[in-house]
């Protein structure tokens, strides 16, 4: 990781939750670091709350604000439209967002000769029948959320060949941990204006593999750190898959709920939502190696502490 040190780094979508994390580790390396948020999602607390960061509120739709930032060495593309629902009733600035927005940032990569590292998702399997899922399983978007990044992760692999930009692709699981929004959020904040009853969206069934933020930020170093992963695609994620009942169930027995709250499900979830989402990570322990420390089991504990939950 001695590769990044005093390199010039952007991180577009810096204020958001992978974002705060990332840059409190990059900040360690380097003193020319710079967060471009747009803050629609993210927050002015998670930039404030970073010690020697250059902050700038900007759009990646804004072509001439972000062409103006300062020559770039590395940029982590975090900037995203990332809620299914939304993607389903607004795919067009979800498009724009994700797929025009991602090109805008590869311009500015190709203009600045910068590696970039993109964040993508699970979303572009879509529902895989090849469980656990690997890397070239294969597109099969189920939402317009997982179709947008499909585009983008596509623009990335033209800007690779055509121009022989640097650039790694990471797929993100369901990550989760501190300042996070989620499932694990949503069901504590359920619980605490209801602790008789929490309904799960959905059969309950549907399962996710969960990796921490801490896990999913040393993937996005070494990525960035590692010349052998240049035009590489990674699958990032704990390896393990968790049916959505059954971390409820965890998150009660945790709080001495279990026999006081009644778990409920609505059967029906939302558009475009995926059944199962279960990694093979494999190549990224292998090429990249990286290895998951942080088990939901091991970590759950932490976030219902944090939320001031506990019984």
């Amino acid at each position: 990781m001695a590769q990044l040190r005093g390199k010039r780094i952007l991180v577009t979508g810096g204020a958001g939750f992978i974002g705060f994390h990332l840059c409190q580790k990059l900040s360690d390396f380097t003193p020319n670091l710079t967060i471009y948020d747009n803050l629609s999602s993210g927050t002015l607390k998670n930039v404030t709350d970073l010690a020697k960061v250059n902050f700038v509120k900007g759009d990646i739709l804004d072509l001439t604000k972000l062409y103006s930032q300062e020559k770039a060495d590395l940029i982590f593309h975090l900037a995203a439209q990332v809620v299914v629902p939304y993607s389903m009733e607004n795919p067009i600035e979800d498009f724009e967002t994700n797929a025009r927005g991602t090109l805008n940032v590869l311009e500015k990569a190709r203009k600045d000769d910068a590696k970039l590292v993109f964040a993508s998702s699970a979303a572009v399997y879509g529902n895989p029948n090849q469980l656990p899922t690997s890397e070239d399983y294969g597109f099969h978007p189920f939402s317009c959320y997982g179709l947008s990044k499909v585009v983008g992760e596509e623009y990335c692999g033209m800007y690779a060949n055509q121009y022989g930009l640097d650039v790694t692709v990471l797929r993100f699981a369901n990550v989760y941990g501190s300042r996070c929004h989620g499932v694990i959020h949503d069901f504590l904040d359920k619980i605490s204006k209801n602790p008789s009853k929490l309904e799960i969206i959905g059969t309950g069934m549907q399962t996710r593999d969960f990796v921490h933020v801490s896990d999913v930020t040393e993937a996005l170093i070494l990525a960035a750190s590692n010349e052998s992963a240049n035009g590489e695609t990674y699958n990032i994620g704990f390896g393990k898959t968790t049916a959505i009942i059954d971390l409820a169930k965890m998150m009660l027995k945790i709080l001495n709920l279990q026999d006081k709250t009644v778990i409920t499900t609505t059967n029906v979830s939302w558009q475009g939502d995926i059944d199962k989402i279960w990694f093979d990570i494999t190549k990224a322990k292998k090429e990249l190696k990286w290895n998951p420390k942080v088990s939901l089991e091991d970590n759950i504990k932490d976030i219902i502490a944090e939320g001031k939950l506990t019984k």
